[in-house]
């Protein structure tokens, strides 16, 4: 049975160094994000993918989906945003990329 999307109230805007912003709409966006080929896992990448992957079961809230989405991609030293054009500054010091 396919899940159907979960929109999320607000979109996030992720931007990658040397990349053009990319705006992220749903739980299925950002899991389908986050299962791409990544050189570096952590903590916070491995309970991003666990609550998409219990948002999509209906186990977690989509709310707290989208905050360990966003917490990822801080980490992993990209800037995001609501969708209003403000994006939030770096926190992370790793070097994550995409392979």
């Amino acid at each position: 049975m396919l899940n159907p999307e979960l929109v999320w109230m607000t979109p996030v805007t992720v931007r990658m160094k040397d990349r053009a912003p990319q705006v992220f709409a749903s739980v299925n966006d950002a899991l389908d994000f986050l299962e791409g080929d990544w050189a570096n896992r952590g903590s916070k990448y491995n309970r991003a993918v666990q609550t998409c992957r219990r948002a999509l079961n209906r186990m977690t809230p989509v709310a707290i989906a989208r905050e360990a989405f966003i917490d990822f991609c801080r980490d992993a030293g990209m800037s995001t945003s609501d969708t209003d054009g403000m994006l939030a500054p770096k926190t992370g010091g790793g070097q994550h990329s995409l392979a």
